[in-house]
């Protein structure tokens, strides 16, 4: 063999970084004509083998079961809202039992998003992403079996955690199971088209359901669809490749190898070398060099949560205080929601191509906009259709683009564990929104007063948005021939 075939060879078969520690082999004829990877990776600091590879179709498999997983989120979360007007009926419950209910399963999300996520750091992406499914069809299965309020009221609080939990986890593999340049635009559509698309069958399926059967349907539902969810789960989902890298656990390399091999993707020779090795836990999450991440991100999830949910639960009100029909109320909001696919997908397709956090911020601002437009418009349906449309747009976008700025912030030993805690925060803030408004009108301000005030929250987001950065912040992108592919 000629010399020069064997340098051939060679070229498809290793790249050797610039960085003497690192060296990764490419196994088989998997060999690209270029292979683009950021400067972390160069410096020997990657902690994602699947970082700088082209997607293959076993990844966009994996963001399907993402995205299922999140639609079976939507649809147990929203279920006791289903079922809620024939319960009332059949057990005579009263409006403060039945807010109890609706709660009950809120309140689990924080505990699953902050006391369980940070399991994730530890025992793998995958074992919690059962655990979820396993939660979430166990809750369902109890639901349907309740036999008083009490009991439901535990059944939904176990589904709760489940779903906190969940949204953790499809947002983590969303982005751990990507390329740099598809992750925004994936965290982006399993976060802002998974759960309404799961909302929106569950209506459908309930409304079916209880004109043909009873109320314990449309729980044993969610609990059947978790099943098989946990079948398609336990077959095809492996785990996380840079929880294997980061984790490095005596048979890492070749655990870590065989996940890419499933894959698609070329093996390696050696762990990729990466600085992040510290402790897995909420000690470690609020240690100096990261306490003050991770307050700026739970300052702005907080300040997105308020005002989002605020609009989201007010927004029908406002409409009928305006001389409206309830009806009309529910349509502006079923109108403007649906404008909230486009604006996730929208915003995350910038944010392949421009700094995140700027994008973000865009986000916001016009997000703030809207909600103040929404306060201030003369009570017309065609503009509280456009005012609310266009904040739908934009908080589709914002809460995407959160997701994927938070999946990029932290490390991988702390990605399960920083995002858990911010998303919790998130779920206890987004309580409050409603609540400080329903005071505020309670109180005699108008729409725009309150709307104003609330618009201040994504703009003071905006801001220190725009003013952070990420880990992906700091990479740029260079060229690393491979030879002829």
């Amino acid at each position: 063999m000629s010399s020069a075939v064997k340098s051939k060879e060679l070229a498809q078969s290793r790249i050797e970084s610039a960085d003497s520690d690192v060296a990764t082999v490419i196994s088989g004829p998997r060999a690209y004509t270029k292979r683009y990877v950021t400067t972390s990776s160069v410096n020997g600091t990657s902690d994602n083998p699947l970082d700088d590879l082209r997607m293959r179709p076993r990844q966009v498999l994996v963001l399907v079961i993402a995205l299922l997983l999140a639609a079976l989120d939507g649809f147990d979360a929203l279920s006791m809202s289903f079922v809620a007007p024939v319960l009332g009926r059949e057990w005579h419950l009263k409006k403060d039992v039945l807010g109890l209910l609706l709660s009950s399963s809120l309140a689990g999300m924080a505990v699953g998003a902050v006391a369980l996520s940070p399991l994730a750091d530890k025992h793998g992406r995958r074992a919690m992403v059962l655990g979820a499914v396993a939660l979430l069809t166990i809750g369902a299965g109890v639901s349907a079996a309740a036999g008083s309020a009490t009991m439901l009221a535990a059944a939904r609080f176990l589904t709760g955690i489940g779903i906190g939990l969940m949204v953790a986890m499809t947002t983590l593999i969303s982005a751990e199971f990507t390329n740099v340049h598809r992750r925004s635009i994936a965290i982006a559509g399993v976060a802002t088209m998974g759960f309404p698309i799961g909302g929106i069958l569950g209506g459908l399926a309930s409304s079916i359901i209880l004109k043909a059967a009873t109320w314990h349907w449309v729980f044993l539902t969610g609990s059947i669809a978790g099943v098989v969810l946990f079948v398609i789960v336990s077959l095809t989902l492996p785990e996380s490749p840079a929880f294997l890298a980061t984790r490095r656990a005596p048979d890492a390399l070749e655990t870590l190898n065989r996940v890419l091999s499933s894959l698609g993707q070329p093996t390696v020779s050696t762990l990729p070398s990466t600085s992040d090795r510290g402790r897995r836990s909420y000690r470690a999450l609020f240690a100096t060099e990261m306490r003050g991440t991770v307050t700026r991100l739970t300052v702005i999830s907080i300040l997105i949560a308020t005002s989002s949910y605020y609009i989201l639960t007010w927004l029908p009100q406002i409409v009928v205080d305006s001389g409206f029909t309830p009806a009309q109320g529910s349509f502006v909001s079923a109108l403007s929601g649906m404008l909230g696919f486009v604006g996730g997908i929208g915003f995350a397709a910038f944010a392949s191509r421009f700094r995140s956090t700027n994008v973000a911020a865009i986000a916001m601002t016009g997000a703030a906009l809207a909600l103040s437009a929404v306060g201030v418009v003369p009570p017309s349906i065609p503009l509280f259709v456009i005012s609310a449309g266009v904040l739908s747009f934009c908080l589709a976008g914002t809460t995407g683009l959160l997701y994927a700025i938070l999946a990029e912030t932290f490390p991988p030993s702390l990605r399960a564990s920083g995002m858990g805690f911010v998303m919790g925060v998130m779920r206890i803030a987004s309580a409050a929104g409603p609540t400080l408004a329903g005071v505020m009108f309670a109180h005699g301000m108008t729409r725009a007063g309150v709307s104003i005030i609330f618009a201040i929250g994504p703009l003071l987001g905006a801001y220190l948005v725009a003013s952070m950065r990420t880990r992906s912040n700091t990479a740029t992108r260079v060229p690393v021939a491979l030879g002829e592919a």
